[in-house]
């Protein structure tokens, strides 16, 4: 690709030597190329352990990069080649995107009437995971967070009681972690040598064959009431794995069907429980916000009656802080990620050959003081206020995506789970507000670690916690269905 490079060294070894960098230098590299190209808005490239990865930085350019059709920019291709999903997964998931489907028509769009379970399990989860009083009580936060959305987020996959059996989400858990884990390992291996080493690398299989013990016989009641009753199922249950059923293929394998729903929680879960980890800390560092957002989900609560989908669109302030968090601190330092199905010529002139991979520089652009001012502060109400213009009341809002904010990537390939995963934070950030004080202990807010392509907040750091004199006083409290 005839484009500037950043970060490799001279000499023929160099894009080996800078390729090893990347994974512990990834966001300073792509930091630097920005920096060194948007005035002549430019594009540039570095060097990963498979390959270069070409990074476009002016906005125009993102936004035709993301609008571009798939047969030439593929969305797809990119996922299954990068995160490996025909190692991970299956040869069979790696063909397909039935998760998409599943998430936009099935959750997305059922929104309104799933609340209530998510707002049930979240505050049940936290709960049963914490032992908060009126003095200030040490919690290991990150591990809290994981469990209640974990928890939560198998409350909509596959239901109670099986949401809440530690065992089962601990192996859902676990095959998270070895995918992420093996995705980088097999990065840096010849393709002709991943059939064996994924062997080595990942114990996925073993976590797979546990979760399938727990589905199994979920699966096959399904497949006997479907057969029985079809269409004129009554009681039909509402969860990923009637979903994925209705869109299996027939005869479809309990394994392959097991893959799917395994990469639904590994595209959920993490992600999330990072994000909820982040704006605590952000919080904690900040405690000068937790009033005035207390009293804003108080506020929109009593005006809209309870907390329904309408009131957590409402709080602005809310919305804010946490899309603040999330430009702060992205899990992903490059979205919008697409390869090139065949050899292309963008309208600045840039051309990717066949095969190459282009994407957008996240935290640079989120760090870019001629977008964002003081880039490097946390301005908690940040967003809210420019909604307070006129003509921006929805463009700034956590879902909202534009070539200038791509936590969630952008165009027609943005995070189909962004709306679910938003009233998720919402409802368990809210709920933490206007029930909790929480603080460091002694301690500043910690940094993110980078790792080639991820943001990874410190997982270990606890949080001081103390329960609100006002608790049993909150109307908002009250609202909820249920209460502690």
């Amino acid at each position: 690709v005839d484009v500037p490079t950043v970060g490799v060294p001279p000499g023929i070894f160099g894009p080996w030597k800078a390729a090893l960098v990347f994974f512990g230098k990834s966001e300073s590299l792509m930091r630097e190329g920005y920096q060194k190209y948007k005035k002549d808005a430019k594009a540039f490239k570095v060097s990963t352990p498979s390959r270069y990865m070409v990074v476009f930085t002016h906005p125009k350019m993102i936004k035709e990069l993301a609008d571009l059709d798939d047969s030439i920019m593929s969305f797809q291709d990119s996922v299954r080649e990068r995160m490996l999903t025909n190692y991970l997964f299956s040869e069979k998931f790696a063909s397909q995107a039935h998760h998409i489907t599943i998430i936009t028509k099935n959750i997305t769009n059922r929104l309104s009437s799933i609340l209530p379970e998510v707002m049930s399990e979240l505050i049940m989860a936290f709960e049963e995971n914490t032992d908060i009083g009126p003095d200030w009580t040490s919690v290991n936060n990150f591990n809290v967070m994981l469990n209640c959305v974990a928890r939560t987020t198998n409350r909509i996959f596959v239901g109670f009681p099986l949401c809440r059996d530690q065992e089962y989400l601990d192996h859902v858990v676990a095959f998270a972690i070895q995918v992420t884990k093996s995705t980088a390992a097999l990065d840096m291996i010849p393709k002709f040598l991943r059939p064996l080493a994924v062997i080595f690398i990942s114990n996925r299989e073993k976590t797979l064959k546990k979760v399938m013990i727990s589905i199994k016989p979920i699966i096959e009641e399904r497949r006997s009431k479907m057969q029985q009753f079809g269409e004129e199922w009554a009681d039909k249950p509402e969860d990923a794995i009637q979903w994925i059923l209705e869109t299996a293929d027939p005869g479809e394998s309990i394994r392959e069907l097991c893959i799917k729903l395994l990469f639904l929680n590994f595209v959920s879960i993490h992600t999330t429980s990072f994000n909820i980890t982040n704006v605590i800390f952000d919080l904690a560092a900040h405690p000068e916000y937790q009033e005035p957002l207390r009293q804003e989900i108080e506020s929109v609560i009593t005006e809209y009656g309870g907390w329904s989908k309408q009131a957590l669109t409402a709080m602005k302030k809310l919305d804010s802080v946490l899309r603040e968090s999330q430009r702060m601190n992205g899990l992903i330092i490059g979205t919008g990620q697409r390869k090139a199905m065949v050899s292309h010529t963008f309208s600045d002139g840039t051309h990717v050959p066949k095969g190459s991979f282009v994407f957008a520089p996240t935290h640079a652009i989120h760090n870019d003081p001629d977008i964002y001012k003081n880039p490097q502060e946390f301005d908690g109400f940040r967003f809210s206020r420019i909604r307070e213009q006129p003509g921006q009341q929805t463009k700034h809002q956590m879902v909202a995506t534009s070539s200038e904010y791509i936590v969630f990537g952008t165009g027609k390939h943005a995070c189909p789970g962004r709306f679910f995963a938003t009233n998720e934070l919402k409802i368990l950030l809210g709920y933490i507000i206007c029930n909790y004080e929480f603080k460091f202990e002694n301690v500043k807010r910690p940094e993110s670690t980078f790792y080639a392509y991820s943001c990874i907040p410190d997982v270990s750091t606890k949080i001081m916690y103390r329960e609100r004199a006002d608790r049993n006083a909150s109307f908002a409290n009250s609202c909820l269905p249920m209460r502690y």
